[in-house]
């Protein structure tokens, strides 16, 4: 009898011992494995046609070492000092930083020069479109220059942040460039088309019950076995560096000390379909070109939705078909009727439901923000441009307010009236 316990006892052992064998278990995300340097371009990005023809095609990031150092402001984001002495108006300027001081993030309002001086030694993050005053001071990428690239360059946004390990991060509307202004940070990316289970963790489907997130810094393979025997691409950059980040691939980003980094998103399916013929069109390099010369309001970014979210969680109305109904009177469109919209509200939906259980909370919109917010934006201004385009070709059906009837002149205009909105 003694003996049988003994071999259950050593069973056991071997079992527990069995499920943890992967040397990658409980340690940082792409610390041990199958470890892949991403190849390298010195001193140069991906030519415009390389890029729109090979690399977003085929899903293949790029390392561009250097090509920032030449800028011609380069140097003024090199310290704190330098930017709020040489950027005029800069310290006054109104921000909304991210706080991690208690469980739950929270957006709070400061200037810029504020921030600077706390980041260092609070949790704080600013994640956000680049404001006006330092636009000037950021030169387009050579790649994003030519005038078919400009059409779907969709946002600049301005990281700032002190030493820290991000969670794991998808962004699967966009492909861009991550470039660093000042610091270093070490990017592990994972290619979810190869590994399309690694993407169901980050974003579980839709109906998919969410489990527990994966923690970076210590990954349990018995929880997310999908981690084993995975690819890990690696990149360490450093000031001056580039990295372009295709829209497939899941990234988590290490920053090593304070860190000023741009992220360049390029809408993905616009990407697909540029004509390679006015790719050969395209001038040279211009470096005076910044990004303060390029118009941001010309239908890049909807408006006046988030009176609508505010106006929802003030009143309670947490459900999915509330919310889509009185999206649908707003926008003068069953989304319901219509698979396309429905789809793309669900999606819209899921992702501002945090906790995935259906209802939508002041505490979920309140974490509405920086990049977040933008992607959020992106998804509404798309469902309103497909809603433009089907009320060109067909009479859908529209939804009714109790108290008045919508005209075929508010149909109309719905182009002008949410083209230019943001949350």
């Amino acid at each position: 009898m003694n003996s049988l316990i003994f071999i259950l006892v050593i069973s056991n052992i071997n079992l527990i011992f069995s499920a943890n064998q992967n040397p990658g278990h409980l340690k940082p995300l792409g610390s041990v494995g199958n470890l892949i340097h991403i190849k390298e371009l010195h001193e140069e990005y991906p030519t415009i046609s390389k890029l729109f023809t090979y690399y977003i095609p085929k899903s293949e990031p790029s390392l561009s070492r250097q090509v920032l150092n030449n800028d011609k402001h380069f140097s003024v984001w090199q310290t704190d000092k330098q930017l709020l002495d040489q950027v005029y108006g800069l310290a006054d300027t109104n921000i909304q930083v991210e706080s991690f001081k208690s469980r739950q993030r929270q957006r709070i309002p400061m200037t810029f020069e504020d921030f600077l001086q706390q980041y260092k030694k609070e949790p704080l993050i600013f994640a956000d479109n680049i404001p006006q005053v330092l636009q000037k001071y950021l030169v387009v990428p050579k790649p994003l220059q030519c005038e078919a690239a400009l059409e779907i360059f969709s946002s600049a946004i301005l990281v700032i942040n002190a030493i820290n390990a991000s969670p794991l991060l998808f962004n699967q509307d966009y492909d861009h460039f991550h470039c660093i202004l000042r610091g270093n940070k070490r990017m592990i990316l994972i290619n979810t088309i190869k590994y399309p289970d690694i993407r169901k963790i980050v974003i579980p489907e839709k109906m998919q019950q969410h489990g527990p997130p994966v923690n970076p810094d210590r990954v349990d393979f018995d929880l997310f076995p999908a981690f084993n025997n995975v690819e890990y691409h690696l990149a360490n950059l450093t000031s001056g560096d580039c990295l372009f980040i295709p829209n497939s691939w899941v990234f988590q980003e290490r920053s090593m000390e304070h860190t000023i980094s741009v992220i360049y998103n390029i809408k993905h399916q616009h990407a697909l379909k540029i004509d390679a013929n006015e790719l050969k069109q395209c001038s040279d390099y211009d470096a005076t070109f910044t990004l303060d010369q390029i118009d941001w309001s010309a239908d890049r970014q909807p408006q006046s939705f988030k009176d609508v979210i505010m106006s929802l969680v003030n009143t309670n109305s947490e459900g999915y078909n509330k919310w889509e109904e009185t999206f649908s009177k707003h926008l003068s469109y069953d989304l319901a009727s219509d698979p396309e919209t429905s789809a793309i509200f669900e999606e819209f939906y899921g992702i501002i439901d945090v906790d995935g259980n259906g209802q939508v909370t002041k505490t979920e919109v309140e974490q509405i923000n920086g990049v977040h917010q933008h992607h959020i934006t992106d998804i509404l201004y798309e469902m309103v441009k497909i809603i433009n385009k089907k009320q060109k070709t067909t009479t859908p059906k529209s939804v009714q307010n109790n108290d008045e009837q919508q005209s075929t002149e508010d149909e109309d205009s719905i182009d002008s009236q949410h083209d230019k909105t943001d949350l």
